[in-house]
């Protein structure tokens, strides 16, 4: 398995990644946690974090936390179901995502984002397709 530190260096090559100024924190077997800070070209009007800047952060987390598992080359998002629960504003936010079911072929992520005070802002569920 990479480690939070190998896997920034990978994927400074996407765009995305590089503009919400992601990081990864932790990685362990069905897990992963990320960081980014507030930045004013996140938001919109409002002063408040984008939605789409949210469920990017999400995606990036479930992401992850399917690739730590066994065997895991790959996945891709099969679904994703965001709640937005309260308004980010205040950074650091972090970004958990914990595997519940692990299939062949399809595994399911519970995710979890947080504002700088500790706030559940967002909560989110996806299923991922592996490949092995």
């Amino acid at each position: 398995m990479l480690t939070a530190e190998e896997l920034n260096e990978i994927l400074k090559q996407e765009e995305m990644f590089n503009f919400i100024g992601i990081r990864f924190e932790k990685l362990e077997k069905g897990y992963s946690r990320l960081s980014f800070n507030f930045d004013k070209k996140l938001t919109r009007i409002g002063n408040i974090l984008h939605g789409g800047v949210i469920f990017s952060a999400v995606d990036y987390a479930g992401s992850m936390a399917i690739r730590t598992l066994d065997d895991v080359k790959d996945g891709v998002t099969a679904e994703l179901k965001i709640n937005f629960l309260k308004p980010m504003k205040d950074g650091p936010f972090v970004v958990e995502a914990r595997v519940i079911s692990e299939g062949k072929r399809l595994v399911v992520v519970d995710i979890s984002a947080y504002d700088g005070n500790g706030n559940l802002c967002a909560k989110a569920l996806g299923t991922w397709v592996v490949y092995r």
